[in-house]
């Protein structure tokens, strides 16, 4: 037995050694290819060749392509230089179409106000949501894998998601997502139980699904570049400011079923066995203001502030039924960079605050969330 161990174990590094050899020379055959020289003759021809040898230059206007490219070519370089055009001064483009990202996410609910006729404050966090994973980008597309590590690593399931879809160019920027939270919260305050530090009561009777579009415009946007701060497809390079101006849409439902208050908050409520839903949509617009500041060379920090006002509806599900309020919301971010040749490393923050105010009640909700990323430009 001990004989026929060995031979199962030479053999397993002899296939392991010819796949590593395998794979060796198969990589030097692709470079040899991508580096050969070709015909550089500009004719119709060209743009396939120089594809397969790695120096096709979609800025390139020498080159012929057939109609079909041409139009689509012609359409994106218009739009490139209408919506993604900057002072060289200020900002410069990295000069790689491609991006690898890894990511780490960590993201949390909060939930603070008061009711009784404003007597009774209190005040709630969410566990603490992580996901990682990697990012692969070209130009403006890419595709993410960001497993829920919480998931992972524990065998009761956590019912909580985030989904976002973004798009960023000089003018504009836009969000959109979608974010659910059924996950176990934590009483901090509850009445006058609270005011001193270190409480922390279970709560599983919480349930909050919020999704929306942000859309924002950058009035400077041929100095100041939103996407050297949470892109990495653009340098800063000298320290610029701009006023910004949004839209914000948002449907946010939270519920809370009272059966699951601790016992000992339980005689503080008028109804401990009610359940009560607070649905709001949001039309608000945003004014605010955005700064990159490159305090050393390759270093950059990143701040921006877009509170809003609005309408806020509220459905019919809502614990007041159908009526209208003043939307008052609340939207933060920062990041701070550093470049390295090809590669940057990336730590942002960002706060998204929702405030619900009534005569018989107040709510404020937020979601902040932190992103370490290490990634190369290729």
């Amino acid at each position: 037995m001990a004989v026929m161990g060995c031979i199962a174990m030479h053999a397993s590094e002899a296939d392991s050694l010819h796949i590593e050899q395998l794979s060796y020379t198969l990589n030097e055959r692709l470079l040899t290819k991508v580096k050969a020289p070709f015909d550089t003759t500009r004719d119709e021809g060209y743009w396939l060749r120089a594809l397969k040898h790695g120096k096709f230059d979609i800025n390139d206007t020498t080159v012929i392509y057939p109609k079909f490219l041409d139009f689509c070519f012609d359409v994106y370089r218009w739009g490139d230089k209408v919506f993604n055009s900057y002072d060289s001064a200020y900002v410069k483009p990295t000069g790689k179409n491609w991006k690898v990202m890894f990511k780490t996410n960590m993201w949390f609910d909060s939930y603070y106000g008061n009711f009784h006729d404003k007597q009774m404050r209190f005040l709630l966090n969410s566990d603490m949501n992580s996901s990682l994973g990697l990012r692969l980008s070209f130009m403006a597309v890419g595709i993410e894998y960001m497993p829920d590590i919480d998931n992972l690593l524990s065998l009761d399931r956590q019912a909580h998601r985030n989904t976002r879809f973004s798009f960023t160019c000089s003018r504009i920027a836009a969000d959109a997502y979608l974010i659910s939270n059924e996950g176990t919260t934590h009483f901090r305050r509850f009445g006058n139980i609270g005011s001193e530090l270190g409480v922390n009561k279970e709560f599983n009777g919480l349930k909050r699904r919020i999704m929306g579009v942000d859309v924002f415009y950058f009035f400077n946007h041929n100095k100041y570049a939103h996407a050297a701060a949470y892109c990495y497809s653009k340098y800063q390079v000298r320290s610029a400011g701009s006023f910004i101006l949004g839209f914000q849409y948002s449907n946010q439902k939270v519920t809370a079923d009272l059966n699951d208050l601790p016992d000992e908050y339980r005689g503080l409520v008028t109804d401990p066995t009610a359940s009560h839903t607070l649905h709001y949509y949001d039309y608000a617009i945003n004014i605010g203001y955005g700064y990159n500041w490159v305090f050393r060379p390759n270093w950059l920090f990143n701040i921006e502030f877009t509170p809003s006002i609005g309408i806020k509806h509220g459905a019919v599900d809502t614990i007041e039924g159908r009526h209208d309020m003043l939307s008052t919301n609340l939207r933060g971010r920062m990041a701070l960079v550093y470049n390295h040749r090809s590669f940057f490393y990336g730590l942002q923050g960002s706060i998204n605050g929702n405030w619900c105010r009534r005569s018989s009640y107040s709510l404020y909700t937020s979601i902040s969330e932190f992103n370490l990323i290490a990634g190369y430009r290729f």
